[in-house]
Parts: C-alpha cells; structure tokens; sequence
C-alpha cells in the first residue's frame, strides 16, 4: 500500500518540546449484509481511507481513532465517545456517512471491505485513498492526498481522472490521453467495449491507477 509522504506524516505528528507524547488509540468495527453488485456511498471521510473488495456478502467497517496525549485514560474514553461510521444498508444501496467530529486532535484511519463487484461512489477529505481488489464503477474525490486504484487487469475500464494542482497522474491502463493543464493533469481513456468506469479527482495530489492480476 502506499502510504503517506514525510511531509504528510509530520503534519499529523505533535509539535512539542522533549519527550513525544503516548499515542493512544480506539478501535471499532461494525458489519452490515449486503449483496453482490450494489452501490456504496463513503462520505466526509479524512485520514487514510483502505477499501478492500472480498468474497463476502458484507460489508466491514473498522475506525481506528487516534490522538497524542499524556492523560491516557481521559482522552482513550473521549475516542471511544467520538462517532463512528456506520453502513446504513437501502435494497441494493448503502452509505457509510462519517460523523463529524468534534473533538479536537483526533486522526482516523480506516479500513472498509466490500464484495468485489460493488460499485463505489467516495467523497474523500484530506488524506489517501487506497482501493484494492474492487471490480465495479468507481467515482471517486478527495480534496488532498493520493488516489490509487489497483484494478483486475482483464478487465476493461473507461478512465476520466483530474488532479487539479500538486500531482501527477499514472495509469499502467493502455490507451490513455493525457492533458496537461495550467495547474494540473487530466487523463481520459474512453474504451467502447468498456465493462466498467473510473471517474477520479483529487484537489491536491496524485492519481495512481495499476493493473493486477486476478
């Protein structure tokens, strides 16, 4: 997986004199059914976002809450109050719609699978965007970090992707069209016979799409 620049990681880290403070973390996990072939919606997500498609009829959501305290029994009690996403499953649509949070200094990770065949529709913040072993349509946006996709390479993909500023795009897709623009890079690869679609946008940062064997 591709994890986040130096740059991006001191951002996240305290800024304090002498000894660094505890990192204290707070781990929840909810898991709804859902069919093969739906529709999952992500919203308001930030921090490291990890989609993994799997074999299961389901879907598992798991947040990691963290923070950097010296009073670790308060704050752990406070990250475990704070609000974690939920699937909130419709027919064939779900949406996995993170709360906002209103305790200062917390970070989020996390770590959703999904069945290989759904299609995804992400309204990302500030961080990267990791999407694994998923087969179906994906729309994605994140208003800074890194988008990467990992894509079953038998398949055929309709491919409109846009970093606004602050990144490049790379696609191992044939066919690709690349536009460079005044501050930033946009990549189209219309494909007739296509079997599914990408539509990525990242405000600030890169696009990575790979193909792997499966």
């Amino acid at each position: 997986m591709i994890r986040s620049l130096a740059l991006t990681l001191g951002i996240y880290l305290p800024l304090c004199p002498g000894a660094p403070l505890p990192k204290i973390e707070s781990v929840t996990a909810n898991r709804v059914d859902f069919s093969s072939g739906g529709t999952i919606r992500i919203e308001n997500s930030t921090g490291e976002l990890n989609i993994e498609g799997w074999d299961q009829p389901a879907i598992e959501v798991t947040v990691t809450r963290y923070a950097w305290n010296k009073s670790e029994s308060r704050v752990k009690q406070d990250l475990e109050q704070t609000p974690a996403a939920k699937p909130v499953v419709s027919g064939n649509q779900a949406t996995i719609s993170v709360p906002r949070n209103k305790l200062g200094g917390v970070r989020f990770d996390y770590r959703i699978r999904v069945p290989r065949a759904a299609n995804l529709v992400i309204r990302h913040g500030s961080g990267d965007v990791i999407v694994e072993q998923v087969e179906g349509d994906i729309d994605a946006t994140a208003r800074s970090g890194t988008i990467l996709l990992q894509v079953p390479a038998a398949a055929q993909y309709s491919v409109d992707a846009k970093s606004k500023s602050g990144g490049d795009i790379y696609s191992e897709l044939t066919g690709d069209s690349h536009h460079n623009m005044l501050f930033g890079e946009r990549l189209t690869a219309p494909a007739p016979s296509a079997t599914h679609h990408l539509r990525l946008q990242v405000g600030f940062g890169g696009i990575v799409i790979q193909k792997i064997a499966g």
